[in-house]
């Protein structure tokens, strides 16, 4: 396990960012700071540096105000957004110039001027003004480049490769349709169906056959003879039975069951072939019955049925819960394509643009290159709503005359057939391309080259490519110059236009994925002869490059996996269906570099055979891959406990980052699940720049939102339908709230309003007497479970407050007043209901039944403090543990802190026995799990890189770090520096960079003394809570200089205002600025 050191050592981003503060304050001690603010700096358009190809037709300006001087401030702007870096030079503004404005608004400032064109770069600056209205310079300049932002933009058609015929298989077969007990969709709930036929004693048998499967297990018998069972709802289970059967009556008898979910379905069918050639088929339908109860001789012919109830018809086969499943026990995705086209460009190239998109995914080449970074183009979306196109700078990729353009094309979420039901829930194919490139010449004509009918397409080495599954490549298949002029490819066919066509086209939203870091082996071993296991030293998402030099035809087989077993082998139960294997089959020669194009994995280890010789450390490197939002926070303190567990979160949250918010990355699973997300979304906040992701995750909710307001357990929405569960379909209104809080940004509340007011409507519509009491998941995997209908009125209360509060920030005064009303009232009734006035608990006594309403301010304030005493007690009977879930986890310590707890809250932290995040730690995690013990459960849900229970990262930098966002000021224009010592830590630190600039503290105690450096970023402010030991009298210094003493303020050090005492701290109003506090113990 890496030391605490060697992980800041690693940290170059936070080291660089000390560095700079050490030699600022150095400068600082040798020359004054100068009396105007420098040029402004990190000049942003809609959270991007110089972003190209964008479709946002009023994109906001930010910049961070250059100001090191204490308290400083902006007063006012002036931005010129110009045609040309000429004009801009010239400070002419021809495109709008918004003039000196009177404001201290430096983020998130609509852009003003005439419409914007398509295609079009767009150069801007901008000067400030300080309190004392002196200028500065102007800034740098920065730009913008718009999309194509208009439907009638596009000329290109989208093309395909004609599929091949459907082979003959299950498919031909005449299929039962899922049935199940029409009362019962519970988990673990035995289910005993039984169907009575008539075999004719006139016919011969030939051939009888059963195919059967259940979500998830079964036990099947015929005539009392049990015939086999299953468990994994994926494969269809096949049995030979013509000699079982018999003439005339014949039984079929199954107990069927789902331990692994609340979604529950059993197929059947069996087909009895005679020598005629004709064929009985007894297939799972409306006619067979199902009981919940076991009952004698049940199993036989002669058993009366008649009081049995009928069974429930779900969907048939190939419907939209369990799909097609195919010979290899799951929906087999179409091979990988390769498409080209050659072209001339005439004149000389001044500029090129490519818009560029593709489905499933794509790889661009242009003359035999590469282009752009981006990993799974386009991303994941709800596709038949819309789809993102990229763009790309090609200028310095063509010449003049013969060029020519190609892509490689894969499946991923589009085709690989989603989640553990395996169905193809977008497309079963083909996999298709589109694509827009527009050359501008020097002299200033331009060309279009688009996909049409004229592309040629070819099969791609890629044999197999599949998001769950992995890849197999035959490098002996290479095309070498493919994506060149001059290739041959007469023997490759034309393109086709395929049928089914794209609803809308929109510019990339969210930040693509991309490759963030590589991670080398720390060792291998050979279990068994042949087999190489390599441990990563980290769980890790991506996959690994292959370095091998062996004989033509030499296959490569790549396995990967999270842990392994006793004997060394890796352990794959936790993947379920998912294959997660990687093959390469060499082409010889010399040394080959492989690596995936079309799939990623969630491991540790890989088991690597076929390798020709004996493999070292180099022969593979692990490529870390997820959405590529900037890491902008840092936290680190004198427990390496608490480190080890931040270092998980983080790892936690890079490998579930992957286009959308997942919940694992490993299983047969990997969705959006709203749960996980909207309880992580403020510990994601503080350590990545999460604004574009959960910008355009949000449009994922609402293109899935149902037309009576519901949405989803997961979005994009696939494999769970229906409406979403309560603190699940919440995600809609939390996510913009907390984007919000941590951003300033309006335009999320504004552009997803009417969604989050449609859910909050929903639950009103369903709700009765103001309650939603709706069943749903709880506060999963909790080790002591909470009642779970009082956790969706909860919500319900919760998201109406925010709601509330949100229709005021936007100008909805009527709505504000009439959620906060509605809000009231769920309050009031929740508290009649579920809360015991005598003993203070709230129905289910559990840390999480009574967390919820505190942290949401369902509690009346007078019942508060008792109220928390029961968390308080309960956490200490359980000694100092917790027993809460993914809902209760992030609330838990915030409470504590927040209530007069804290030393309280530190020691549920530091535990290192179960249920704790140390736990986890000492049984060797490097990331966060699924289950609070997921060392001992059994493997259909156990996933060893979970986020949801990591976070506690929040409580991390707001209690220990001390840094949280003011609740009237939002962004961090204001912020709240509160660290908190506690237990046996000696020091503290956090960073963050927020859309104003970094926010930077770091505390340490000593025997008489605790020491705060604080530095806040030009034109914010915050509220210092300096902390001190109940009464006891204090001193407290700001560079030695007293502002506090005997229990009263002394005035005089500049920006720094008295504001009050508390019993645990003193609050002091600073400014912007670099501090260093002292508070002496007397």
């Amino acid at each position: 396990m890496p030391s605490v050191k060697k992980l800041l050592q690693n940290n170059w981003l936070f080291h660089l960012f000390v560095a700079g503060i050490l030699l600022f304050t150095g400068l600082l001690s040798c020359a004054k700071a100068p009396n105007v603010p420098g040029a402004p700096e990190d000049l942003r358009c809609e959270y991007q540096t110089d972003p190209l190809g964008i479709d946002v037709l009023q994109p906001r300006l930010s910049w961070f105000v250059n100001d090191g001087r204490r308290g400083a401030v902006q007063s006012a702007y002036r931005i010129l957004v110009a045609g040309s870096e000429q004009k801009l030079r010239q400070d002419a503004g021809d495109i709008w110039d918004s003039g000196k404005t009177l404001s201290g608004q430096s983020v998130h400032v609509p852009y003003a001027g005439s419409d914007l064109q398509s295609g079009k770069r767009y150069y801007w600056k901008v000067r400030t003004w300080d309190g004392a209205d002196q200028p500065s310079q102007y800034s740098k300049s920065a730009w913008w480049e718009t999309g194509l932002l208009h439907s009638t933009d596009w000329r290109a058609e989208w093309i395909a490769k004609k599929l091949p015929p459907e082979k003959p298989g299950l498919n031909n077969w005449q299929w039962g349709e899922w049935i199940w007990n029409a009362a019962e969709n519970g988990k673990d709930k035995l289910i005993y169906f039984r169907k009575k036929f008539e075999l004719p004693a006139s016919k011969k048998v030939v051939r009888a056959r059963i195919k059967t499967t259940a979500d998830n297990y079964f036990t099947a018998f015929l005539n009392g003879k049990k015939i086999g069972e299953g468990a994994v709802w994926t494969k269809m289970f096949v049995f030979d039975v013509k000699p079982i059967l018999k003439p005339g009556a014949n039984i079929i008898a199954v107990t069927a069951a789902n331990n692994n979910g609340e979604i529950c379905g059993f197929l059947f069918s069996l087909k009895i072939e005679f020598e005629d050639s004709s064929a009985l088929y007894i297939n799972s339908d409306k006619t067979w019955k199902n009981s919940t109860r076991k009952f004698s001789h049940w199993q036989d012919a002669d058993f009366d049925d008649g009081h049995w109830q009928t069974v429930h018809v779900i969907e048939a086969y190939g419907g939209p819960q369990w799909g097609r499943i195919e010979k290899k026990g799951i929906y087999s995705p179409p091979r990988s394509i390769l498409v080209r086209k050659e072209f001339t460009a005439e004149k000389k190239i001044h500029a090129a643009r490519v818009y560029v998109t593709g489905l499933g995914s794509y790889i661009l080449h242009v003359n035999g290159r590469r282009i752009g970074n981006d990993i799974f183009t386009p991303g994941w979306t709800d596709y038949p709503t819309r789809i993102q196109y990229q763009t790309y700078d090609v200028t310095s990729f063509l010449k003049r005359g013969k060029n020519a353009v190609g892509a490689i094309l894969g499946n991923m979420w589009w085709s690989s057939g989603l989640g553990w039901r395996g169905s193809s829930v977008y497309s079963k194919g083909p996999l298709r391309f589109f694509m827009q490139l527009i050359m501008t010449y020097t002299d200033g004509s331009s060309d279009t080259l688009v996909t049409d009918k004229t592309w040629r397409t070819h099969d791609s080495p890629i044999l197999e490519n599949s998001l769950y599954h992995g890849e197999t490549y035959d490098a002996r298949l290479e095309m070498a110059g493919w994506d060149e002029p001059g290739f041959d490819d007469l023997t490759w066919e034309p393109v086709i236009k395929p049928e089914q066509q794209i609803v809308k086209l929109v510019a990339q939203q969210g930040p693509a994925i991309q490759i963030t870091r590589e991670i080398h082996p720390v060792n291998i071993t050979e279990p068994d002869s042949g087999t190489y296991v390599f441990d990563l030293g980290q769980n890790m998402v991506g996959w690994v490059q292959l370095k091998v030099r062996g004989k033509t035809g030499t296959k490569v087989v790549l396995r990967f996996a999270e842990i392994l077993k006793k004997d060394g082998n890796i352990y794959t139960e936790n993947l379920r269906s998912a294959r997660a294997t990687d093959t390469y089959i060499l082409r010889g020669g010399g040394t080959e570099i492989r690596q995936p194009h079309f799939t990623y994995h969630g491991f540790r280890y890989v088991e690597v055979k076929g390798f020709p010789g004996v493999p070292d450390k180099n022969a593979i490197t692990g490529k870390v891959i997820h959405s590529a939002a900037a890491e902008i926070g840092h936290f680190a303190c004198s427990n390496d406990l608490i480190n080890r567990i931040q270092h998980n979160i983080v790892w936690g949250q890079r490998g579930n980052m992957e286009s959308v918010p997942t919940d694992c990355p490993q299983r047969d699973e990997r969705l959006g699940w709203m749960g996980d997300a909207q309880t992580f979304s403020p510990t994601a906040s503080y350590n990545m720049n999460m604004a574009r992701f959960f910008s355009k995750w949000m449009n994922d909710i609402t293109d899935c939102q149902d037309a009576d307001g519901a949405v989803h357990d997961v979005s994009p929405t696939i494999v769970v339908g229906g409406p979403a569960k309560p603190a699940w379909g919440d995600a809609v209104v939390i996510v913009p709230w907390m984007m919000y809080r941590f951003y300033g940004d309006k335009r999320i509340i504004e552009k997803n309003y009417d969604g989050m007011a449609a859910w909050v409507n929903y639950m009103k519509n369903k709700s009765k007497g103001f309650l939603y009491e709706q069943n749903g998941y709880g506060d999963w995997v909790a080790p002591v479970e909470s009642p779970k209908k009082p956790i969706g009125s909860a919500y319900f209360y919760y998201s109406t407050k925010l709601l509330s509060q949100m229709a005021a920030i936007i100008g909805k005064e009527a709505d504000a007043f009439i959620y906060e009303k509605l809000a009231e009232k769920i309050a009031e009734a929740y508290n009649k209901k579920h809360l015991d006035n005598n003993s203070y608990e709230y129905e289910g006594a559990t840390q999480t039944a009574n967390l919820l309403p505190l942290a949401f301010g369902i509690t009346p304030p007078n019942l508060t403090d008792k109220v928390v005493a029961n968390v308080v007690k309960d956490v200490k009977k359980r000694g100092n543990h917790l027993s809460t879930g993914f809902l209760g986890t992030g609330y838990l310590l915030p409470v504590l802190s927040g209530n007069g707890f804290h030393e309280l809250a530190y020691q549920v932290a530091s535990q290192t026995t179960y249920p704790s995040w140390g736990y986890m730690v000492e049984k060797g995690a490097t990331t966060i799990w699924e289950l609070w013990n997921g060392d001992t459960q059994g493997p259909g849900m156990n996933s060893r890189n979970h986020f949801a229970l990591g976070s506690v990262g929040e409580w991390f930098y707001g209690y220990l770090a001390g840094i949280r966002p003011d609740p009237s000021t939002p962004g961090f224009k204001k912020a709240v520096i509160a660290p908190r010592p506690a237990g046996d830590l000696t020091w503290a630190e956090g960073s963050m960079k927020t859309v104003y600039g970094v926010i930077f503290t770091r505390w340490e105690t000593k025997t008489d003394r605790f020491i705060l450096n604080l530095s806040l970023p030009a034109n914010t402010s915050a509220a210092v809570f300096l902390p001190k030991s109940g009464e006891k009298n204090v001193t407290m210094k700001e560079s030695g200089k007293i502002i506090f003493s005997a229990g009263k303020a002394a005035p005089g050090v500049t920006e720094i205002k008295f504001n009050r005492t508390e019993k645990d701290a003193v609050v002091f109003d600073v400014g912007a600025g670099k501090y260093k506090f002292t508070v002496l113990h007397e």
